[in-house]
Protein backbone atom coordinates (compact mmCIF):
# COMPACT_ATOMS: atom_id res chain seq x y z
CA UNK A 1 0.00 0.00 0.00
CA UNK A 2 1.47 2.98 -0.99
CA UNK A 3 1.67 6.62 0.72
CA UNK A 4 -0.33 8.85 -1.63
CA UNK A 5 -3.40 10.89 -0.63
CA UNK A 6 -6.05 12.83 -2.22
CA UNK A 7 -5.16 16.43 -1.67
CA UNK A 8 -8.45 17.80 -3.50
CA UNK A 9 -11.77 15.79 -4.00
CA UNK A 10 -14.41 17.71 -6.12
CA UNK A 11 -17.68 16.35 -7.47
CA UNK A 12 -18.12 18.42 -10.75
CA UNK A 13 -21.50 16.84 -11.60
CA UNK A 14 -23.51 14.11 -10.49
CA UNK A 15 -21.39 11.69 -12.58
CA UNK A 16 -18.38 13.12 -12.58
CA UNK A 17 -15.67 13.10 -9.61
CA UNK A 18 -12.43 15.17 -9.78
CA UNK A 19 -9.37 13.79 -7.54
CA UNK A 20 -6.32 15.33 -7.22
CA UNK A 21 -3.83 12.81 -5.89
CA UNK A 22 -0.22 13.21 -4.38
CA UNK A 23 2.22 10.64 -4.46
CA UNK A 24 4.39 9.89 -1.57
CA UNK A 25 8.20 11.59 -2.00
CA UNK A 26 9.22 8.39 -0.10
CA UNK A 27 7.52 5.88 -2.16
CA UNK A 28 8.54 7.56 -5.70
CA UNK A 29 12.42 7.87 -4.49
CA UNK A 30 12.16 4.14 -3.83
CA UNK A 31 10.61 3.33 -7.04
CA UNK A 32 13.24 5.12 -8.51
CA UNK A 33 16.05 3.27 -6.86
CA UNK A 34 14.35 -0.19 -7.44
CA UNK A 35 14.14 1.01 -11.51
CA UNK A 36 17.80 2.39 -11.62
CA UNK A 37 19.16 -1.02 -9.98
CA UNK A 38 17.25 -3.08 -12.30
CA UNK A 39 18.91 -1.16 -15.16
CA UNK A 40 22.47 -1.22 -13.99
CA UNK A 41 22.06 -5.03 -14.31
CA UNK A 42 21.05 -4.72 -18.29
CA UNK A 43 22.58 -1.41 -19.53
CA UNK A 44 26.34 -0.77 -20.60
CA UNK A 45 27.85 2.40 -20.15
CA UNK A 46 31.54 2.80 -21.93
CA UNK A 47 34.07 2.08 -19.49
CA UNK A 48 31.75 0.07 -16.96
CA UNK A 49 31.37 -4.11 -17.39
CA UNK A 50 27.92 -4.87 -18.12
CA UNK A 51 25.74 -4.89 -14.58
CA UNK A 52 28.54 -2.75 -13.20
CA UNK A 53 27.19 0.61 -13.76
CA UNK A 54 27.04 2.85 -10.39
CA UNK A 55 23.32 3.98 -10.00
CA UNK A 56 24.16 7.74 -9.30
CA UNK A 57 26.22 7.22 -12.96
CA UNK A 58 23.32 6.08 -14.55
CA UNK A 59 20.64 8.37 -13.22
CA UNK A 60 22.96 11.17 -14.64
CA UNK A 61 22.27 9.87 -18.05
CA UNK A 62 19.14 8.45 -17.89
CA UNK A 63 17.62 10.07 -14.64
CA UNK A 64 14.55 11.82 -16.35
CA UNK A 65 13.30 8.82 -18.23
CA UNK A 66 13.76 6.82 -14.77
CA UNK A 67 11.89 9.35 -12.99
CA UNK A 68 9.21 9.19 -15.41
CA UNK A 69 8.72 5.30 -15.60
CA UNK A 70 8.71 5.89 -11.41
CA UNK A 71 6.12 7.99 -11.63
CA UNK A 72 3.93 6.25 -14.22
CA UNK A 73 4.12 2.95 -12.42
CA UNK A 74 3.15 5.01 -9.02
CA UNK A 75 0.27 6.84 -10.92
CA UNK A 76 -1.31 3.57 -11.92
CA UNK A 77 -1.08 2.05 -8.78
CA UNK A 78 -1.90 5.04 -6.32
CA UNK A 79 -4.76 5.87 -8.93
CA UNK A 80 -6.46 1.74 -8.46
CA UNK A 81 -5.73 1.96 -4.73
CA UNK A 82 -7.62 5.43 -4.44
CA UNK A 83 -10.39 4.56 -6.11
CA UNK A 84 -10.70 1.92 -3.45
CA UNK A 85 -10.33 3.86 -0.73
CA UNK A 86 -12.66 6.32 -1.74
CA UNK A 87 -15.58 3.47 -2.55
CA UNK A 88 -15.37 4.71 -6.24
CA UNK A 89 -17.08 2.43 -8.74
CA UNK A 90 -15.81 4.49 -12.05
CA UNK A 91 -17.97 3.13 -14.93
CA UNK A 92 -15.23 4.15 -17.39
CA UNK A 93 -11.65 4.52 -16.87
CA UNK A 94 -10.61 7.95 -15.89
CA UNK A 95 -9.80 10.59 -17.54
CA UNK A 96 -6.03 11.44 -15.99
CA UNK A 97 -5.17 15.94 -16.60
CA UNK A 98 -2.38 18.38 -14.74
CA UNK A 99 0.21 15.39 -14.52
CA UNK A 100 3.23 17.07 -12.48
CA UNK A 101 6.76 15.38 -12.15
CA UNK A 102 7.99 17.79 -9.81
CA UNK A 103 5.36 18.03 -7.09
CA UNK A 104 3.96 14.62 -7.78
CA UNK A 105 0.35 15.62 -8.12
CA UNK A 106 -1.67 14.39 -10.80
CA UNK A 107 -5.32 14.92 -11.27
CA UNK A 108 -7.98 12.06 -12.00
CA UNK A 109 -11.49 12.70 -13.60
CA UNK A 110 -13.73 9.55 -12.89
CA UNK A 111 -16.88 8.92 -14.45
CA UNK A 112 -19.38 7.14 -11.70
CA UNK A 113 -22.85 6.19 -12.12
CA UNK A 114 -24.98 9.45 -10.09
CA UNK A 115 -27.76 8.57 -7.69
CA UNK A 116 -31.48 8.10 -9.67
CA UNK A 117 -34.39 9.07 -7.81
CA UNK A 118 -37.74 9.56 -9.79
CA UNK A 119 -40.10 10.54 -7.46
CA UNK A 120 -43.09 11.78 -9.75
CA UNK A 121 -44.21 9.35 -12.29
CA UNK A 122 -48.05 9.35 -12.47
CA UNK A 123 -51.22 11.16 -11.92
CA UNK A 124 -49.49 13.50 -15.67
CA UNK A 125 -52.36 14.71 -18.11
CA UNK A 126 -50.86 13.75 -21.78
CA UNK A 127 -51.72 15.49 -24.25
CA UNK A 128 -51.32 13.09 -27.39
CA UNK A 129 -52.34 13.61 -30.99
CA UNK A 130 -54.40 10.58 -32.61
CA UNK A 131 -54.52 9.12 -35.53
CA UNK A 132 -57.00 10.45 -38.09
CA UNK A 133 -58.33 6.93 -39.85
CA UNK A 134 -60.34 7.49 -43.59
CA UNK A 135 -61.37 6.05 -46.29
CA UNK A 136 -58.55 7.43 -48.21
CA UNK A 137 -56.29 5.76 -46.14
CA UNK A 138 -57.19 2.26 -47.88
CA UNK A 139 -57.12 3.42 -51.25
CA UNK A 140 -53.84 5.11 -50.51
CA UNK A 141 -52.44 1.26 -49.87
CA UNK A 142 -54.68 -0.40 -52.27
CA UNK A 143 -52.87 1.67 -55.17
CA UNK A 144 -49.40 1.46 -53.77
CA UNK A 145 -50.33 -2.45 -54.17
CA UNK A 146 -51.65 -1.99 -57.22
CA UNK A 147 -48.19 0.40 -58.26
CA UNK A 148 -46.16 -2.63 -56.75
CA UNK A 149 -48.16 -5.41 -59.08
CA UNK A 150 -48.00 -3.46 -62.18
CA UNK A 151 -45.89 -4.07 -65.37
CA UNK A 152 -43.80 -1.00 -67.86
CA UNK A 153 -45.14 -1.61 -71.24
CA UNK A 154 -43.11 -0.18 -73.96
CA UNK A 155 -45.54 2.95 -75.46
CA UNK A 156 -44.98 4.83 -78.89
CA UNK A 157 -45.99 9.04 -77.42
CA UNK A 158 -44.56 11.93 -75.94
CA UNK A 159 -43.09 11.49 -72.14
CA UNK A 160 -45.42 11.71 -69.44
CA UNK A 161 -44.97 12.15 -65.47
CA UNK A 162 -44.86 8.59 -64.13
CA UNK A 163 -43.37 7.20 -67.01
CA UNK A 164 -40.34 4.88 -66.81
CA UNK A 165 -37.29 6.41 -69.40
CA UNK A 166 -33.94 4.61 -70.09
CA UNK A 167 -31.68 7.40 -70.76
CA UNK A 168 -28.02 8.14 -71.57
CA UNK A 169 -27.18 11.26 -70.01
CA UNK A 170 -23.65 13.83 -70.11
CA UNK A 171 -23.06 16.66 -67.96
CA UNK A 172 -20.30 19.39 -68.38
CA UNK A 173 -19.15 21.96 -66.21
CA UNK A 174 -18.42 25.99 -68.01
CA UNK A 175 -14.82 24.92 -69.21
CA UNK A 176 -16.39 21.42 -70.80
CA UNK A 177 -15.03 19.34 -68.29
CA UNK A 178 -17.25 15.82 -67.44
CA UNK A 179 -18.81 15.56 -64.44
CA UNK A 180 -19.12 12.50 -63.48
CA UNK A 181 -21.97 11.92 -61.27
CA UNK A 182 -24.18 12.89 -64.00
CA UNK A 183 -22.32 10.67 -66.65
CA UNK A 184 -24.67 7.47 -67.04
CA UNK A 185 -25.55 5.20 -70.37
CA UNK A 186 -28.66 3.00 -69.85
CA UNK A 187 -29.80 4.53 -66.71
CA UNK A 188 -33.52 4.03 -65.66
CA UNK A 189 -35.78 6.35 -64.14
CA UNK A 190 -39.20 7.07 -62.56
CA UNK A 191 -40.44 10.78 -63.05
CA UNK A 192 -42.27 12.14 -60.32
CA UNK A 193 -39.89 9.80 -58.09
CA UNK A 194 -36.30 12.41 -57.85
CA UNK A 195 -34.28 10.60 -59.00
CA UNK A 196 -32.86 13.32 -61.38
CA UNK A 197 -33.30 17.06 -60.27
CA UNK A 198 -36.67 18.54 -60.98
CA UNK A 199 -35.28 20.93 -64.20
CA UNK A 200 -34.41 17.74 -65.73
CA UNK A 201 -38.06 16.00 -65.15
CA UNK A 202 -39.60 19.01 -66.39
CA UNK A 203 -37.81 19.41 -69.76
CA UNK A 204 -38.22 15.58 -70.45
CA UNK A 205 -42.03 15.90 -70.05
CA UNK A 206 -43.66 16.10 -73.60
CA UNK A 207 -40.55 14.68 -75.49
CA UNK A 208 -40.41 11.59 -77.66
CA UNK A 209 -38.14 8.20 -77.91
CA UNK A 210 -34.66 9.28 -79.68
CA UNK A 211 -34.88 12.85 -78.33
CA UNK A 212 -32.09 14.31 -77.48
CA UNK A 213 -32.89 17.17 -74.30
CA UNK A 214 -30.37 20.21 -73.60
CA UNK A 215 -30.71 21.59 -70.26
CA UNK A 216 -28.84 24.67 -68.74
CA UNK A 217 -28.87 24.75 -64.76
CA UNK A 218 -27.26 25.35 -61.74
CA UNK A 219 -26.88 22.26 -59.54
CA UNK A 220 -28.54 22.62 -56.02
CA UNK A 221 -26.83 24.34 -53.53
CA UNK A 222 -27.37 21.34 -51.00
CA UNK A 223 -26.11 18.69 -53.53
CA UNK A 224 -24.09 15.94 -51.62
CA UNK A 225 -20.79 16.54 -53.60
CA UNK A 226 -19.72 19.98 -52.41
CA UNK A 227 -17.10 20.85 -54.69
CA UNK A 228 -20.51 20.76 -57.63
CA UNK A 229 -22.31 21.92 -55.84
CA UNK A 230 -24.10 25.50 -56.48
CA UNK A 231 -22.28 25.49 -60.32
CA UNK A 232 -23.67 25.87 -63.51
CA UNK A 233 -23.87 22.85 -65.33
CA UNK A 234 -24.97 21.56 -68.91
CA UNK A 235 -27.23 18.65 -69.74
CA UNK A 236 -27.60 16.40 -72.57
CA UNK A 237 -29.85 13.67 -72.52
CA UNK A 238 -30.96 11.23 -74.98
CA UNK A 239 -34.28 9.28 -74.17
CA UNK A 240 -33.80 5.87 -75.25
CA UNK A 241 -36.79 3.95 -74.49
CA UNK A 242 -40.62 5.22 -72.66
CA UNK A 243 -42.62 3.10 -70.53
CA UNK A 244 -46.08 3.53 -69.08
CA UNK A 245 -47.14 1.21 -65.58
CA UNK A 246 -50.08 -0.67 -66.55
CA UNK A 247 -51.66 -1.30 -63.63
CA UNK A 248 -53.79 -4.24 -62.76
CA UNK A 249 -57.61 -4.12 -62.81
CA UNK A 250 -59.10 -3.31 -59.05
CA UNK A 251 -61.38 -6.78 -58.73
CA UNK A 252 -61.25 -9.76 -57.41
CA UNK A 253 -59.17 -11.42 -59.32
CA UNK A 254 -56.55 -8.61 -58.31
CA UNK A 255 -57.56 -9.72 -54.64
CA UNK A 256 -57.17 -13.14 -55.28
CA UNK A 257 -53.45 -13.02 -56.93
CA UNK A 258 -52.93 -10.93 -53.72
CA UNK A 259 -53.86 -13.90 -51.65
CA UNK A 260 -56.79 -13.12 -50.28
CA UNK A 261 -60.79 -14.30 -50.69
CA UNK A 262 -61.86 -11.31 -52.97
CA UNK A 263 -61.53 -7.40 -52.59
CA UNK A 264 -64.02 -7.22 -49.73
CA UNK A 265 -61.14 -9.28 -48.15
CA UNK A 266 -58.75 -7.32 -49.17
CA UNK A 267 -60.19 -3.85 -47.90
CA UNK A 268 -60.80 -5.53 -44.73
CA UNK A 269 -57.42 -6.91 -44.33
CA UNK A 270 -55.67 -3.14 -45.20
CA UNK A 271 -58.35 -1.77 -42.60
CA UNK A 272 -57.28 -3.62 -40.16
CA UNK A 273 -53.26 -3.10 -40.69
CA UNK A 274 -53.92 0.89 -40.93
CA UNK A 275 -56.00 0.03 -37.35
CA UNK A 276 -53.17 -1.95 -36.28
CA UNK A 277 -50.63 0.32 -37.80
CA UNK A 278 -52.65 3.58 -36.64
CA UNK A 279 -52.86 1.85 -32.19
CA UNK A 280 -49.08 1.05 -32.69
CA UNK A 281 -48.30 4.83 -33.74
CA UNK A 282 -50.46 6.34 -31.32
CA UNK A 283 -48.94 4.65 -27.97
CA UNK A 284 -45.57 5.15 -29.34
CA UNK A 285 -46.80 8.74 -29.45
CA UNK A 286 -47.94 8.80 -26.02
CA UNK A 287 -45.36 6.77 -24.42
CA UNK A 288 -42.82 9.51 -25.98
CA UNK A 289 -44.25 12.11 -24.31
CA UNK A 290 -44.96 10.63 -21.12
CA UNK A 291 -41.05 10.15 -20.70
CA UNK A 292 -40.53 13.26 -22.13
CA UNK A 293 -43.05 14.45 -18.66
CA UNK A 294 -41.07 12.17 -16.22
CA UNK A 295 -37.74 13.59 -17.82
CA UNK A 296 -38.65 17.05 -17.33
CA UNK A 297 -40.33 16.51 -13.61
CA UNK A 298 -37.27 14.41 -12.64
CA UNK A 299 -33.90 15.82 -14.25
CA UNK A 300 -30.90 13.27 -14.24
CA UNK A 301 -28.20 13.31 -16.18
CA UNK A 302 -25.68 10.53 -17.17
CA UNK A 303 -21.85 9.77 -17.56
CA UNK A 304 -20.77 10.94 -21.33
CA UNK A 305 -19.22 7.91 -21.55
CA UNK A 306 -22.49 5.36 -21.60
CA UNK A 307 -24.39 7.41 -23.60
CA UNK A 308 -21.24 7.45 -26.22
CA UNK A 309 -21.25 3.36 -26.02
CA UNK A 310 -24.64 3.76 -26.57
CA UNK A 311 -24.47 5.92 -29.17
CA UNK A 312 -21.52 3.55 -31.01
CA UNK A 313 -24.02 0.26 -29.99
CA UNK A 314 -27.05 2.78 -31.89
CA UNK A 315 -24.58 3.48 -35.23
CA UNK A 316 -23.46 -0.66 -35.79
CA UNK A 317 -26.90 -1.81 -35.48
CA UNK A 318 -28.34 0.50 -38.11
CA UNK A 319 -25.47 0.80 -40.34
CA UNK A 320 -24.04 -2.90 -40.28
CA UNK A 321 -22.38 -2.53 -43.84
CA UNK A 322 -20.78 0.91 -43.08
CA UNK A 323 -17.03 0.25 -43.47
CA UNK A 324 -15.60 4.37 -43.34
CA UNK A 325 -14.51 5.24 -40.20
CA UNK A 326 -15.01 9.08 -41.01
CA UNK A 327 -18.78 8.36 -41.57
CA UNK A 328 -19.09 6.19 -38.62
CA UNK A 329 -17.88 8.85 -36.50
CA UNK A 330 -20.01 11.70 -38.01
CA UNK A 331 -22.88 8.72 -37.61
CA UNK A 332 -21.93 7.87 -34.38
CA UNK A 333 -22.14 11.88 -33.41
CA UNK A 334 -25.90 12.22 -35.01
CA UNK A 335 -27.20 9.27 -32.30
CA UNK A 336 -25.86 10.76 -29.30
CA UNK A 337 -29.24 12.53 -28.31
CA UNK A 338 -31.18 8.89 -29.55
CA UNK A 339 -28.88 7.42 -27.20
CA UNK A 340 -29.55 9.58 -24.18
CA UNK A 341 -33.06 8.89 -24.22
CA UNK A 342 -32.99 5.35 -24.64
CA UNK A 343 -31.00 5.13 -21.44
CA UNK A 344 -33.51 7.72 -19.64
CA UNK A 345 -36.29 5.77 -20.16
CA UNK A 346 -34.44 2.72 -19.46
CA UNK A 347 -33.94 3.78 -16.44
CA UNK A 348 -36.92 5.29 -15.85
CA UNK A 349 -38.52 2.22 -16.15
CA UNK A 350 -36.20 0.22 -13.69
CA UNK A 351 -36.63 2.92 -11.03
CA UNK A 352 -40.37 2.64 -11.27
CA UNK A 353 -40.36 -1.33 -11.72
CA UNK A 354 -38.69 -0.76 -8.38
CA UNK A 355 -40.65 2.10 -6.44
CA UNK A 356 -43.64 -0.28 -7.55
CA UNK A 357 -42.39 -3.35 -6.25
CA UNK A 358 -43.11 -4.68 -9.85
CA UNK A 359 -42.20 -8.60 -9.95
CA UNK A 360 -43.22 -11.39 -12.59
CA UNK A 361 -45.38 -13.90 -11.47
CA UNK A 362 -44.56 -17.49 -11.77
CA UNK A 363 -47.68 -17.64 -14.50
CA UNK A 364 -46.16 -14.48 -16.72
CA UNK A 365 -42.84 -16.10 -16.79
CA UNK A 366 -44.08 -19.39 -17.85
CA UNK A 367 -46.41 -17.54 -20.85
CA UNK A 368 -43.26 -15.93 -21.75
CA UNK A 369 -41.50 -19.21 -22.41
CA UNK A 370 -44.06 -20.54 -23.86
CA UNK A 371 -44.58 -18.03 -26.24
CA UNK A 372 -40.43 -18.65 -27.11
CA UNK A 373 -41.21 -22.43 -27.09
CA UNK A 374 -43.57 -21.76 -29.35
CA UNK A 375 -41.44 -19.41 -31.53
CA UNK A 376 -38.55 -21.95 -31.67
CA UNK A 377 -40.79 -24.56 -32.39
CA UNK A 378 -39.55 -26.50 -29.12
CA UNK A 379 -41.31 -28.74 -26.57
CA UNK A 380 -41.64 -26.51 -23.21
CA UNK A 381 -39.66 -28.39 -20.76
CA UNK A 382 -37.24 -28.69 -23.74
CA UNK A 383 -37.48 -24.80 -23.83
CA UNK A 384 -37.23 -24.26 -19.92
CA UNK A 385 -33.80 -26.33 -19.89
CA UNK A 386 -32.34 -24.55 -22.44
CA UNK A 387 -33.37 -20.99 -20.93
CA UNK A 388 -31.67 -22.08 -17.26
CA UNK A 389 -28.81 -23.87 -19.26
CA UNK A 390 -27.09 -20.23 -21.27
CA UNK A 391 -28.87 -17.88 -18.24
CA UNK A 392 -31.21 -15.99 -19.87
CA UNK A 393 -33.76 -16.86 -17.58
CA UNK A 394 -32.52 -12.92 -15.77
CA UNK A 395 -33.20 -11.80 -18.79
CA UNK A 396 -36.64 -12.70 -19.47
CA UNK A 397 -37.98 -11.96 -15.95
CA UNK A 398 -36.58 -8.07 -16.79
CA UNK A 399 -38.48 -8.21 -20.04
CA UNK A 400 -42.14 -9.22 -18.08
CA UNK A 401 -40.96 -6.73 -15.68
CA UNK A 402 -40.33 -3.83 -17.23
CA UNK A 403 -43.42 -4.52 -19.64
CA UNK A 404 -45.52 -4.25 -16.37
CA UNK A 405 -43.71 -1.05 -15.33
CA UNK A 406 -44.75 0.48 -18.73
CA UNK A 407 -48.80 -1.01 -18.29
CA UNK A 408 -48.56 0.63 -15.16
CA UNK A 409 -47.48 3.77 -16.17
CA UNK A 410 -49.51 3.80 -18.94
CA UNK A 411 -52.88 3.17 -16.44
CA UNK A 412 -51.86 5.67 -13.80
CA UNK A 413 -51.33 8.85 -16.15
CA UNK A 414 -54.48 10.01 -18.51
CA UNK A 415 -53.82 10.83 -21.65
CA UNK A 416 -55.89 13.33 -24.00
CA UNK A 417 -55.99 14.33 -27.14
CA UNK A 418 -54.63 17.68 -27.87
CA UNK A 419 -56.70 21.20 -27.73
CA UNK A 420 -57.25 21.16 -31.34
CA UNK A 421 -58.59 17.76 -31.61
CA UNK A 422 -60.74 17.76 -28.47
CA UNK A 423 -62.15 20.81 -30.10
CA UNK A 424 -63.20 18.65 -33.34
CA UNK A 425 -64.20 15.62 -31.17
CA UNK A 426 -66.50 18.31 -29.41
CA UNK A 427 -67.92 19.96 -32.60
CA UNK A 428 -68.59 16.17 -33.73
CA UNK A 429 -70.38 15.60 -30.49
CA UNK A 430 -72.47 17.88 -30.76
CA UNK A 431 -73.09 17.36 -34.06
CA UNK A 432 -74.32 14.00 -33.54
CA UNK A 433 -76.13 14.77 -30.67
CA UNK A 434 -78.09 16.94 -32.77
CA UNK A 435 -78.54 14.88 -35.07
CA UNK A 436 -80.19 12.24 -32.36
CA UNK A 437 -82.71 15.44 -31.17
CA UNK A 438 -84.01 15.80 -35.05
CA UNK A 439 -84.23 12.33 -35.33
CA UNK A 440 -86.29 11.88 -32.42
CA UNK A 441 -88.69 15.08 -32.98
CA UNK A 442 -89.05 13.35 -36.29
CA UNK A 443 -90.44 9.84 -34.36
Amino acid sequence: MSNSKVIKKEKKKEWLVSLTIEISKEDFNKKVDELARKYTKSIQLPGFRKGKVPPSILMKKYGDSIKEEAFNELLDKTYRETLNKEKITPIAVGDITDVNLESLKYTAEVEIMPEINIEKYSDFEIEYKPFKYNEEFINTEIEYLRKSNGEYVPVDRVVNEGDLLVIDMHAEDNERREIKDFTMENFAITLGDGYIFNELEKALIGNKTGSVVDVEMVIPADYKNEKIANKPAKFKITIKEIKMLLLPNLDDEFAKDMGYKDLEDLKKNIKENLENRAKEEERNQKESRLFGRINEENPFELPQSLIKEESKYLTSYFHKREKDQAKLAELEKSYIPMAEMYLKNDIIIDKVAEKEKIEPTEEEITEEIKGYAEKMKMELEKAKEMIEKDGSFGSIKSKIIRRKAMDFLFENNKFVPIKEEREEKKKKDETEKGKVKEEKKDV
